[in-house]
This record gives C-alpha cells, structure tokens and sequence, in this order.
C-alpha cells in the first residue's frame, strides 16, 4: 500500500539516495536536504511503499506573497507508472492551497515530455521558456498554475 506522508529526519538518506540516481551531480547535496527539512515543514513528503521510500515531493510556500513552487519531484524508476509522482505533487497542491496559495510554479526541462503531460493534467499552463534558468546553459520552462479563490456558485 502507498502511503504519502511528511518526511522525517531519517527519511533524508533515501530521499538524497533518490535526488542521487534521478539527477546525478545536479542533485542537492545532503545538508542542502536537511536545511530543506528544517525550513519547508510540511512541504518536504515523501512516497513509502513496504517499508521503502520510493519517491519524494519538495515545495516551498510564501505564504507572504502567496506562492507556492514545487521545487523537486523524483521517483525510483521501478516504481513510475504508478501515479505517485502525481500523487505527491496533489498532497503538496493541496495542502498549499488549503494554506492559502494562489499561485503555484514549477520549472521543468522542455525535453521532460513525461513530466510536462503530468503537470499539464494537473491543470499547469506553460508561461515562458528560459534559455539559460540554472547559469548553466540550461533551458526550463516556467510553468503555473493559478489557484481560484472565489467560491464556485451554482446558477
């Protein structure tokens, strides 16, 4: 059974152990991740089947400015086609837009077809494509998605 959840301290070895396979040397160094953990409380989840993380979801909320940026986003690849990335990143939606975010961001390789299909079906509209968004010659689109605040009223 999935079970989606709030990371705790000992998650982040899997969690960095994950970042490692899926991204290689652009993957955020350990104490990177625990600073994370320390500063984005509720927005750092992981996905555990069995005992195992196999996935994790991390956000950061301005709740000032009320933006939220769904900031990384990786499965173990044994276990995509499962929906658990989309079911992480509809906790993380969730929960932002129950703390009040009206809008969400997200940047995503323009050649991440995959990535791109699940966050178009989860209601992202591309804004722009930047060349060079790290300084490091790589490109990424900015994508959002708008968070209706008005209740819906029936006619």
């Amino acid at each position: 059974m999935l079970t989606i959840r709030k990371a705790e301290l000992a998650d982040l070895k899997a969690v960095k152990a994950i970042d490692q396979l899926l991204f290689g040397a652009d993957s955020y160094p350990l104490f990177v991740l625990r600073q994370f953990y320390d500063i984005t409380g509720e927005y750092l989840l992981v996905a555990e089947t069995g005992g195992e993380v196999v996935g994790y979801m991390l956000a950061h909320l301005d709740k000032g400015n009320r933006k939220g940026w769904l900031l990384s986003l990786g499965v173990l690849p044994a276990h995509r086609g499962k929906r658990i990335g989309e079911k992480l990143m509809a906790a993380t939606m969730a929960s932002m837009e129950k703390q009040g975010a009206s809008i969400l961001y997200l940047t995503v390789h323009p050649d991440n077809a995959a990535g791109i299909s699940i966050y178009t079906r989860l209601g992202f509209a591309e804004e722009q494509e930047e060349a060079d968004y790290y300084l490091d010659n790589s490109p990424r689109l900015l994508m959002s998605r708008r968070i209706s605040t008005q209740p819906d009223i029936a006619c």
